[in-house]
Protein backbone atom coordinates (compact mmCIF):
# COMPACT_ATOMS: atom_id res chain seq x y z
CA UNK A 1 0.00 0.00 0.00
CA UNK A 2 1.52 3.43 -1.04
CA UNK A 3 1.04 6.65 0.47
CA UNK A 4 -1.92 9.13 0.35
CA UNK A 5 -3.68 5.96 -0.17
CA UNK A 6 -2.50 5.12 -3.56
CA UNK A 7 -2.73 1.13 -4.32
CA UNK A 8 0.96 -0.44 -5.25
CA UNK A 9 0.28 -2.44 -8.47
CA UNK A 10 3.02 -4.37 -10.56
CA UNK A 11 5.09 -1.85 -13.32
CA UNK A 12 3.33 -3.21 -16.75
CA UNK A 13 6.54 -4.67 -18.47
CA UNK A 14 6.74 -5.11 -22.33
CA UNK A 15 8.34 -7.64 -22.43
CA UNK A 16 8.71 -8.03 -26.08
CA UNK A 17 10.52 -4.94 -26.06
CA UNK A 18 12.84 -6.53 -23.40
CA UNK A 19 13.83 -9.23 -25.67
CA UNK A 20 13.71 -7.33 -28.81
CA UNK A 21 16.25 -5.20 -27.37
CA UNK A 22 19.27 -7.28 -27.06
CA UNK A 23 19.24 -8.21 -30.53
CA UNK A 24 21.90 -7.14 -33.21
CA UNK A 25 20.08 -5.86 -35.69
CA UNK A 26 16.74 -3.63 -34.08
CA UNK A 27 14.15 -1.69 -35.90
CA UNK A 28 15.89 1.35 -35.24
CA UNK A 29 19.31 0.13 -35.99
CA UNK A 30 18.15 -1.22 -39.35
CA UNK A 31 16.26 2.22 -40.32
CA UNK A 32 19.61 4.36 -39.33
CA UNK A 33 21.79 1.61 -41.23
CA UNK A 34 19.12 2.36 -44.48
CA UNK A 35 19.60 5.66 -44.14
CA UNK A 36 22.74 6.04 -43.50
CA UNK A 37 23.76 4.06 -46.55
CA UNK A 38 21.16 5.79 -48.88
CA UNK A 39 23.41 9.17 -47.77
CA UNK A 40 26.26 7.86 -48.21
CA UNK A 41 25.07 6.63 -51.77
CA UNK A 42 23.84 9.92 -53.10
CA UNK A 43 26.80 11.46 -51.41
CA UNK A 44 29.37 9.21 -53.40
CA UNK A 45 27.35 9.92 -56.72
CA UNK A 46 27.21 13.72 -56.10
CA UNK A 47 31.16 13.77 -55.14
CA UNK A 48 32.23 11.79 -58.24
CA UNK A 49 29.75 11.51 -60.95
CA UNK A 50 27.05 14.35 -60.85
CA UNK A 51 25.89 16.98 -57.95
CA UNK A 52 22.82 16.10 -56.04
CA UNK A 53 19.33 18.20 -56.60
CA UNK A 54 16.53 16.61 -53.74
CA UNK A 55 13.98 18.93 -54.93
CA UNK A 56 13.72 21.16 -57.76
CA UNK A 57 17.27 23.47 -57.48
CA UNK A 58 17.78 22.61 -53.93
CA UNK A 59 21.40 21.68 -54.49
CA UNK A 60 23.00 19.20 -51.63
CA UNK A 61 26.02 21.15 -50.57
CA UNK A 62 28.12 20.36 -47.13
CA UNK A 63 25.86 21.59 -44.27
CA UNK A 64 22.54 19.57 -46.51
CA UNK A 65 24.82 16.35 -45.89
CA UNK A 66 24.77 16.81 -42.46
CA UNK A 67 21.07 17.56 -42.22
CA UNK A 68 20.49 14.32 -44.03
CA UNK A 69 22.19 12.07 -41.97
CA UNK A 70 20.71 14.20 -38.50
CA UNK A 71 17.74 13.45 -40.03
CA UNK A 72 18.04 9.70 -40.84
CA UNK A 73 18.88 9.51 -37.36
CA UNK A 74 15.75 11.26 -35.89
CA UNK A 75 13.69 8.68 -38.37
CA UNK A 76 15.30 6.02 -36.83
CA UNK A 77 15.06 6.97 -33.01
CA UNK A 78 12.32 9.06 -32.95
CA UNK A 79 9.46 8.15 -35.72
CA UNK A 80 10.57 4.38 -35.14
CA UNK A 81 10.32 4.00 -31.26
CA UNK A 82 6.96 6.05 -31.64
CA UNK A 83 5.56 3.62 -33.98
CA UNK A 84 6.84 0.79 -31.87
CA UNK A 85 4.82 2.14 -28.89
CA UNK A 86 1.68 3.91 -30.62
CA UNK A 87 -0.60 3.16 -27.52
CA UNK A 88 1.74 5.32 -25.31
CA UNK A 89 2.16 8.05 -27.33
CA UNK A 90 -1.58 8.11 -27.89
CA UNK A 91 -2.48 8.38 -24.14
CA UNK A 92 0.27 10.89 -24.02
CA UNK A 93 -0.91 13.14 -27.10
CA UNK A 94 -4.22 12.72 -25.24
CA UNK A 95 -3.37 14.26 -21.92
CA UNK A 96 -1.57 17.66 -24.13
CA UNK A 97 -4.73 18.15 -25.76
CA UNK A 98 -5.93 19.56 -22.43
CA UNK A 99 -3.41 22.44 -22.94
CA UNK A 100 -4.77 24.25 -26.25
CA UNK A 101 -1.70 26.75 -26.17
CA UNK A 102 0.64 23.12 -26.84
CA UNK A 103 -1.33 22.19 -29.07
CA UNK A 104 -1.35 25.32 -31.21
CA UNK A 105 2.37 25.18 -30.88
CA UNK A 106 2.81 21.72 -31.73
CA UNK A 107 0.64 22.80 -34.48
CA UNK A 108 2.91 25.86 -35.47
CA UNK A 109 6.43 24.27 -35.46
CA UNK A 110 4.88 21.64 -37.47
CA UNK A 111 4.52 23.99 -40.06
CA UNK A 112 7.57 25.72 -39.92
CA UNK A 113 9.21 22.05 -40.24
CA UNK A 114 7.07 21.33 -43.61
CA UNK A 115 7.54 24.64 -45.18
CA UNK A 116 11.49 24.62 -44.40
CA UNK A 117 11.69 21.26 -45.34
CA UNK A 118 9.18 21.15 -48.76
CA UNK A 119 8.92 24.90 -49.31
CA UNK A 120 11.20 24.89 -52.81
CA UNK A 121 8.93 21.98 -53.78
CA UNK A 122 6.16 24.07 -53.64
CA UNK A 123 7.32 27.15 -54.74
CA UNK A 124 7.92 29.07 -52.13
CA UNK A 125 10.96 30.56 -52.02
CA UNK A 126 11.96 34.17 -52.87
CA UNK A 127 12.09 35.54 -56.01
CA UNK A 128 14.14 38.73 -57.06
CA UNK A 129 11.88 41.65 -58.78
CA UNK A 130 13.81 44.74 -58.33
CA UNK A 131 10.39 46.56 -60.23
CA UNK A 132 8.70 46.51 -56.63
CA UNK A 133 10.96 47.16 -54.11
CA UNK A 134 9.48 48.10 -50.62
CA UNK A 135 5.65 48.08 -51.56
CA UNK A 136 3.71 47.38 -48.65
CA UNK A 137 2.11 44.43 -47.33
CA UNK A 138 -2.34 44.14 -48.89
CA UNK A 139 -4.20 46.59 -47.41
CA UNK A 140 -1.76 49.64 -46.53
CA UNK A 141 -0.80 52.40 -48.12
CA UNK A 142 2.35 54.19 -48.05
CA UNK A 143 3.74 57.81 -49.78
CA UNK A 144 6.14 58.03 -52.39
CA UNK A 145 8.92 59.62 -50.37
CA UNK A 146 12.21 61.21 -52.01
CA UNK A 147 13.91 61.29 -48.70
CA UNK A 148 18.39 60.99 -49.46
CA UNK A 149 17.00 60.96 -53.40
CA UNK A 150 15.93 57.95 -53.13
CA UNK A 151 12.13 57.07 -54.08
CA UNK A 152 10.47 54.79 -51.68
CA UNK A 153 9.34 52.39 -54.21
CA UNK A 154 9.93 51.95 -57.75
CA UNK A 155 6.82 50.55 -58.84
CA UNK A 156 3.49 50.20 -57.44
CA UNK A 157 2.02 46.41 -57.54
CA UNK A 158 -1.18 48.01 -55.99
CA UNK A 159 -3.55 51.13 -57.12
CA UNK A 160 -1.81 53.96 -57.08
CA UNK A 161 -3.63 57.17 -55.98
CA UNK A 162 -3.20 61.30 -55.45
CA UNK A 163 -0.78 64.08 -57.56
CA UNK A 164 2.63 63.00 -59.53
CA UNK A 165 4.33 64.25 -56.88
CA UNK A 166 2.58 63.03 -54.03
CA UNK A 167 1.86 59.40 -55.08
CA UNK A 168 0.08 57.06 -52.22
CA UNK A 169 1.02 52.65 -53.18
CA UNK A 170 -1.54 50.70 -51.60
CA UNK A 171 -0.31 46.92 -51.32
CA UNK A 172 -1.33 44.59 -53.38
CA UNK A 173 -2.60 40.75 -53.41
CA UNK A 174 0.61 39.99 -55.20
CA UNK A 175 2.62 40.86 -52.40
CA UNK A 176 0.51 39.95 -49.14
CA UNK A 177 3.43 41.25 -46.74
CA UNK A 178 4.97 43.30 -48.36
CA UNK A 179 8.60 43.09 -50.33
CA UNK A 180 11.97 44.18 -49.41
CA UNK A 181 14.69 46.67 -51.31
CA UNK A 182 14.90 43.14 -53.84
CA UNK A 183 11.42 43.33 -54.69
CA UNK A 184 11.25 39.66 -52.92
CA UNK A 185 7.91 39.01 -51.26
CA UNK A 186 8.59 39.27 -47.38
CA UNK A 187 6.11 35.90 -47.15
CA UNK A 188 8.73 34.13 -49.49
CA UNK A 189 11.29 35.40 -47.36
CA UNK A 190 9.10 33.69 -44.19
CA UNK A 191 9.68 30.65 -45.72
CA UNK A 192 13.09 30.55 -46.96
CA UNK A 193 14.19 31.23 -43.09
CA UNK A 194 11.81 28.06 -41.66
CA UNK A 195 15.24 26.35 -43.40
CA UNK A 196 18.04 27.38 -41.35
CA UNK A 197 15.97 27.43 -37.80
CA UNK A 198 14.90 23.48 -38.93
CA UNK A 199 18.42 22.71 -39.78
CA UNK A 200 19.76 24.02 -36.70
CA UNK A 201 17.40 22.42 -34.39
CA UNK A 202 17.47 19.02 -36.32
CA UNK A 203 21.27 18.73 -36.24
CA UNK A 204 21.92 20.15 -32.57
CA UNK A 205 18.53 17.13 -31.69
CA UNK A 206 20.96 14.70 -32.52
CA UNK A 207 24.82 15.92 -31.97
CA UNK A 208 24.12 18.07 -28.82
CA UNK A 209 21.51 16.74 -27.12
CA UNK A 210 22.24 13.24 -26.56
CA UNK A 211 25.92 14.30 -25.79
CA UNK A 212 24.57 16.14 -22.69
CA UNK A 213 22.15 13.42 -21.65
CA UNK A 214 25.09 11.20 -21.78
CA UNK A 215 27.36 13.12 -19.37
CA UNK A 216 24.99 14.31 -17.05
CA UNK A 217 24.17 10.31 -16.51
CA UNK A 218 27.14 8.90 -16.50
CA UNK A 219 28.20 11.53 -13.55
CA UNK A 220 25.45 10.87 -11.78
CA UNK A 221 25.21 7.46 -12.00
CA UNK A 222 29.38 6.85 -11.51
CA UNK A 223 29.97 9.72 -9.00
CA UNK A 224 33.24 9.98 -7.59
CA UNK A 225 36.05 10.65 -9.52
CA UNK A 226 34.16 10.75 -13.09
CA UNK A 227 31.54 13.20 -11.35
CA UNK A 228 34.21 15.38 -10.56
CA UNK A 229 35.90 15.55 -13.84
CA UNK A 230 32.98 15.73 -15.85
CA UNK A 231 31.03 18.72 -13.95
CA UNK A 232 34.33 20.51 -13.91
CA UNK A 233 34.47 20.20 -17.62
CA UNK A 234 30.77 21.52 -17.91
CA UNK A 235 31.93 24.66 -15.28
CA UNK A 236 34.74 25.68 -18.00
CA UNK A 237 32.93 24.90 -20.86
CA UNK A 238 30.12 27.54 -18.92
CA UNK A 239 32.65 30.20 -18.40
CA UNK A 240 33.33 30.53 -22.09
CA UNK A 241 31.03 32.51 -23.99
CA UNK A 242 29.94 30.85 -26.95
CA UNK A 243 29.60 33.77 -29.08
CA UNK A 244 33.27 34.38 -28.74
CA UNK A 245 34.24 30.85 -29.35
CA UNK A 246 31.90 31.51 -32.89
CA UNK A 247 33.60 34.51 -33.90
CA UNK A 248 37.82 32.70 -32.94
CA UNK A 249 36.48 29.99 -35.61
CA UNK A 250 34.34 32.71 -37.72
CA UNK A 251 37.79 34.87 -38.25
CA UNK A 252 39.47 31.58 -39.61
CA UNK A 253 36.82 29.70 -41.42
CA UNK A 254 34.05 32.17 -42.52
CA UNK A 255 30.64 32.08 -42.09
CA UNK A 256 29.10 29.02 -41.72
CA UNK A 257 26.00 27.66 -40.52
CA UNK A 258 28.38 24.41 -38.90
CA UNK A 259 30.39 27.09 -37.49
CA UNK A 260 27.36 28.08 -35.48
CA UNK A 261 26.37 25.02 -34.43
CA UNK A 262 30.04 23.74 -33.79
CA UNK A 263 30.36 26.86 -30.90
CA UNK A 264 26.83 27.04 -29.26
CA UNK A 265 26.44 22.99 -29.59
CA UNK A 266 29.43 22.29 -27.80
CA UNK A 267 29.30 25.32 -25.29
CA UNK A 268 25.84 25.85 -24.54
CA UNK A 269 24.83 22.30 -23.45
CA UNK A 270 25.94 22.43 -19.81
CA UNK A 271 22.71 23.35 -18.17
CA UNK A 272 21.13 20.34 -19.02
CA UNK A 273 24.00 18.11 -17.78
CA UNK A 274 23.80 19.14 -14.81
CA UNK A 275 20.11 19.31 -14.67
CA UNK A 276 20.07 15.65 -15.93
CA UNK A 277 23.05 14.87 -13.41
CA UNK A 278 20.88 16.58 -10.55
CA UNK A 279 18.00 14.26 -11.34
CA UNK A 280 19.87 10.93 -11.90
CA UNK A 281 21.69 11.22 -8.65
CA UNK A 282 18.03 11.78 -6.76
CA UNK A 283 16.46 8.32 -8.20
CA UNK A 284 19.63 6.35 -8.26
CA UNK A 285 18.94 5.43 -4.50
CA UNK A 286 15.38 4.65 -5.06
CA UNK A 287 14.26 1.24 -4.12
CA UNK A 288 13.62 -0.11 -7.63
CA UNK A 289 16.82 1.23 -8.86
CA UNK A 290 18.85 -0.21 -5.97
CA UNK A 291 17.09 -3.81 -6.18
CA UNK A 292 17.87 -4.09 -10.17
CA UNK A 293 21.63 -3.01 -9.23
CA UNK A 294 22.00 -5.22 -6.42
CA UNK A 295 20.75 -7.90 -8.86
CA UNK A 296 23.75 -7.19 -11.27
CA UNK A 297 22.47 -5.37 -13.66
CA UNK A 298 24.74 -3.08 -15.85
CA UNK A 299 24.62 0.50 -15.32
CA UNK A 300 23.47 0.75 -19.42
CA UNK A 301 20.40 -1.38 -18.68
CA UNK A 302 19.57 0.61 -14.88
CA UNK A 303 20.00 3.89 -17.26
CA UNK A 304 17.88 2.84 -20.06
CA UNK A 305 15.08 1.37 -18.26
CA UNK A 306 14.69 2.77 -14.60
CA UNK A 307 16.63 6.50 -15.65
CA UNK A 308 15.92 8.11 -18.38
CA UNK A 309 12.27 7.30 -18.40
CA UNK A 310 11.80 9.09 -14.95
CA UNK A 311 13.80 12.56 -16.06
CA UNK A 312 11.59 12.76 -19.50
CA UNK A 313 9.33 15.23 -17.84
CA UNK A 314 12.24 17.49 -16.87
CA UNK A 315 14.15 17.01 -19.35
CA UNK A 316 11.99 17.81 -22.14
CA UNK A 317 11.13 20.75 -21.51
CA UNK A 318 14.92 21.98 -21.14
CA UNK A 319 15.81 20.41 -24.37
CA UNK A 320 12.55 22.95 -26.05
CA UNK A 321 14.06 25.73 -24.12
CA UNK A 322 17.28 25.03 -25.32
CA UNK A 323 15.96 24.19 -29.29
CA UNK A 324 14.39 28.21 -28.91
CA UNK A 325 17.62 29.72 -27.81
CA UNK A 326 19.53 27.70 -31.47
CA UNK A 327 16.94 29.24 -33.38
CA UNK A 328 17.51 32.75 -31.41
CA UNK A 329 21.24 32.35 -31.75
CA UNK A 330 21.11 31.49 -35.62
CA UNK A 331 18.76 34.58 -36.34
CA UNK A 332 21.19 37.31 -34.05
CA UNK A 333 24.50 36.09 -36.01
CA UNK A 334 22.57 36.45 -38.72
CA UNK A 335 21.66 39.96 -37.63
CA UNK A 336 24.49 41.15 -37.40
CA UNK A 337 26.29 40.01 -40.48
CA UNK A 338 28.41 37.33 -39.58
CA UNK A 339 26.41 34.54 -41.15
CA UNK A 340 26.59 32.86 -45.17
CA UNK A 341 24.90 34.87 -47.56
CA UNK A 342 22.86 31.83 -49.21
CA UNK A 343 20.80 31.07 -45.92
CA UNK A 344 18.00 33.39 -45.96
CA UNK A 345 17.71 33.58 -42.19
CA UNK A 346 14.89 35.16 -40.38
CA UNK A 347 17.54 37.61 -38.63
CA UNK A 348 19.32 38.57 -42.18
CA UNK A 349 15.65 39.57 -43.18
CA UNK A 350 14.78 41.74 -40.07
CA UNK A 351 18.86 43.29 -40.47
CA UNK A 352 17.64 44.60 -44.15
CA UNK A 353 14.92 46.90 -42.86
CA UNK A 354 17.77 48.43 -40.06
CA UNK A 355 19.25 51.56 -40.78
CA UNK A 356 22.13 51.11 -38.03
CA UNK A 357 25.92 50.51 -39.29
CA UNK A 358 27.58 47.27 -37.80
CA UNK A 359 31.09 47.35 -37.92
CA UNK A 360 32.24 44.09 -40.20
CA UNK A 361 28.47 43.52 -41.17
CA UNK A 362 27.77 42.10 -44.25
CA UNK A 363 24.28 43.13 -44.82
CA UNK A 364 23.54 46.84 -47.40
CA UNK A 365 21.30 49.01 -45.01
CA UNK A 366 18.46 50.80 -46.16
CA UNK A 367 19.08 55.06 -46.14
CA UNK A 368 15.72 55.54 -44.84
CA UNK A 369 14.09 55.09 -41.42
CA UNK A 370 13.11 51.27 -40.24
CA UNK A 371 9.48 52.77 -39.29
CA UNK A 372 8.68 53.62 -42.92
CA UNK A 373 9.53 50.23 -44.20
CA UNK A 374 8.32 48.67 -40.79
CA UNK A 375 6.92 45.28 -42.77
CA UNK A 376 10.47 44.11 -43.69
CA UNK A 377 11.48 43.31 -40.16
CA UNK A 378 8.02 42.95 -38.26
CA UNK A 379 6.55 40.09 -40.02
CA UNK A 380 9.81 38.17 -39.63
CA UNK A 381 10.34 39.24 -35.88
CA UNK A 382 7.20 37.93 -35.27
CA UNK A 383 7.92 34.50 -36.21
CA UNK A 384 10.98 34.42 -34.60
CA UNK A 385 9.08 35.00 -31.63
CA UNK A 386 6.19 32.64 -32.13
CA UNK A 387 8.86 29.79 -32.62
CA UNK A 388 10.71 30.17 -29.42
CA UNK A 389 7.19 30.81 -28.15
CA UNK A 390 5.44 27.66 -29.38
CA UNK A 391 8.61 25.63 -28.24
CA UNK A 392 8.49 27.10 -24.72
CA UNK A 393 4.42 26.38 -24.72
CA UNK A 394 5.52 22.81 -26.30
CA UNK A 395 8.18 21.68 -23.77
CA UNK A 396 5.65 22.83 -20.43
CA UNK A 397 2.89 20.95 -21.88
CA UNK A 398 4.42 17.85 -22.55
CA UNK A 399 6.12 17.95 -18.88
CA UNK A 400 3.01 17.72 -17.79
CA UNK A 401 1.77 15.11 -20.15
CA UNK A 402 4.38 13.25 -19.40
CA UNK A 403 4.35 13.60 -15.50
CA UNK A 404 2.60 10.44 -14.34
CA UNK A 405 1.67 12.31 -10.96
CA UNK A 406 -0.36 14.66 -13.65
CA UNK A 407 -3.07 12.09 -13.62
CA UNK A 408 -6.25 12.09 -11.35
CA UNK A 409 -6.19 9.90 -8.75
Amino acid sequence: MGTDGDVARFEDIDWESVSTSRRLLTAERATLLFGVLLVGLLYLYDRFVAHVYLIKDWRVELLDWVFLVSLTVVLAYGLVPVLKHRESVLETLTRLRSSTLSVLALAYLGLVAFVGLFGSVLNLGPTLNLRYDYNPPVGITVEKSRDHGVVQYSECAGPVSGRAFDEVCTGSAEFLLGTNRRGEAVEELLVAGARPALYIVVIGAVFVVPLAVTVGIVAGLRGGLIDKLLMSYVDLQLSLPAILIYFVVFMASGPSLLVLLFAFGLFSWGGIARLVRSEVKQRRERGHVVVARSLGAPERYIAKRHIVPNITNTLVPAVCQLFALFVLYEAGVAFIGFYEASLRSWGTTISESINAEVAGQMHERPDRPATHIWWVSTFPAVALTLTMASFKLLGDGLRDALDPRGEAA
